[in-house]
């Protein structure tokens, strides 16, 4: 017993020394590329990531070699250029640059082996006039190894160098992967303080492409697939907002995007439209046709709306453009019967100008004029809605009061000045005011004490009665004045 103990303390022995020594070799064996000439493998690295991204890139001497989490080289203060009819402009300053490598033949240092490659913390600057940068960037080959850039930012600028947005990276990956013959691009970050992800894949036997988006914070996500036809790609997008559902066929004719929809929802009524998107000089105008309108949905649900103004999102200089949306029935509406709700974009500003609903008998209401307003992270709708009224007896038998009372004054118009409160739906009416004849406006001192007694009641526009009651009071003491 006591020689196989023996025997057995001494193999023990002998096979940790040599599992040692092995791993001991291998760390040498690992620590070759510390030896190399740091000017040959400046050279080399800046071959290889040339040949794997397509960028042109420019590696400081300030190269170290590190065995762990794998054998990489690290290189700080990188930058990568682009060419563009002889000049070469800066797009890229990368502080921390890894290029992993196999571990394969580390005893020859001309032909290193490019694994992965990691970029992080870095600036990528890209101006309007060179977006055909990520245009050729999606077009060019994807390298097999993975391209990953982390906790770096993009600036898009316009032609003025003014800064359009800023996408926050967390990650971004781009890479061919051989198994589906596909090319593609995955990345995380923020936009406009708004949390969102994104994949494009591409596949390289049918040139058909797919991409999804998603912006969890804002309830907003799409699937966009390109099929070519005939040289061309036809877009079919599934974009859903809330429970709004819009599918758009569209298609890209040079500096023009054209679309339509005869598929499309907000919230279970069907509507269509088309429209035109101008890329030079960015302009855009949509023509929506809806069954029926819901407002009351709306004015519930302006929570979203709220957050998308507070991201500041569609506060963009370049942002011009026009959306029109027509229905010919508004959804439990007992005065008025259709409508025509304008989403006006003008560098940088954001109202429904010129919006109506109306019924063609005896009256019209008619936003004459909109603005935000941000106080406290809420954000208000404040504006003037001019009430025209066709046939006065039809308005009478709406806002019934006795007869004595209505033939002591006229008027053809009422005007109210109000602010809508985006985060809780409530609605304030800040003046009111009549207009007579040669639109005349005339002031009530009653009309102004009935609204300054009521400024602190908010109005649910979805309860009628009780702004149905408020503006015969109004009426009352209008028409009892002088």
């Amino acid at each position: 017993m006591k020689k196989i103990n023996f025997n057995f303390k001494h193999n023990l022995k002998t096979g940790i020394f040599g599992l040692s020594a092995v791993f001991f070799l291998y760390l040498l064996y690992l620590s070759i590329p510390s030896l190399y000439d740091t000017g040959r493998v400046q050279k080399a690295l800046y071959e290889g990531l040339s040949d794997e991204t397509g960028l042109n890139l420019s590696l400081s001497s300030n190269i170290n070699y590190r065995i762990l989490p794998a054998p990489h080289f690290f290189i700080k203060d990188a930058k990568i250029f682009y060419d563009k009819q002889d000049v070469s402009n800066e797009i890229a300053e990368i502080k921390n640059l890894r290029v992993f490598i196999k571990q394969k033949n580390l005893f020859d240092r001309d032909s290193l082996i490019i694994k992965k490659v990691v970029m992080s913390n870095a600036n990528f600057f890209v101006k309007r006039q060179n977006i055909d940068l990520i245009k050729n960037l999606l077009a060019n080959p994807f390298s097999e190894k993975k391209i990953s850039i982390r906790k770096s930012k993009f600036f898009f600028n316009d032609k003025k160098n003014n800064i359009v947005f800023i996408y926050s990276i967390n990650d971004l990956i781009f890479f061919k992967d051989p198994k589906e013959n596909n090319k593609v691009l995955k990345t995380n970050g923020n936009i406009f303080k708004i949390p969102i992800k994104f994949e494009w894949i591409k596949n390289l036997d049918n040139k058909n492409t797919s991409s999804t988006f998603k912006a969890s914070k804002i309830d907003i996500d799409f699937t966009n697939r390109g099929n070519l036809f005939n040289g061309n790609y036809i877009f079919e997008n599934n974009l859903n907002i809330l429970s709004n559902n819009f599918k758009t066929q569209y298609r890209i004719e040079e500096e023009v995007i054209k679309i339509n929809s005869k598929k499309s929802f907000i919230k279970n009524t069907p509507i269509s439209f088309e429209g035109l998107i101008e890329l030079s000089p960015f302009n855009f105008i949509i023509n929506i046709n809806a069954k029926d309108i819901d407002l009351g949905y709306f004015f519930n649900n302006t929570i979203f709306l709220n957050n998308l103004l507070l991201s500041n999102i569609l506060s963009n200089d370049n942002l011009n453009g026009k959306i029109k949306i027509k229905t010919d029935k508004i959804y439990k509406s007992k005065i008025f019967n259709n409508g025509e709700f304008n989403i006006n974009f003008e560098e940088g500003s954001f109202n429904f100008n010129d919006s109506f609903i109306s019924n063609e008998e005896f009256s019209k209401l008619h936003l004459i004029q909109s603005s935000f307003l941000n106080e406290n992270e809420k954000i208000y709708l404040l504006g003037s809605l001019e009430l025209d009224i066709y046939d006065i007896n039809q308005f009478y038998r709406i806002f019934p009061i006795k007869k004595s009372k209505k033939l002591k004054k006229e008027f053809k118009k009422i005007k109210f000045n109000f602010s809508f409160n985006l985060s809780n739906s409530q609605f304030l009416i800040d003046k009111i005011s009549f207009i007579g004849k040669n639109n005349k406006v005339t002031q009530s001192q009653n009309v102004d004490n009935i609204v300054e007694d009521n400024y602190k009641t908010s109005f649910s526009l979805s309860n009628s009665i009780l702004f149905k009651n408020f503006i015969k009071n109004v009426l009352v003491a209008y028409l009892d004045e002088g």
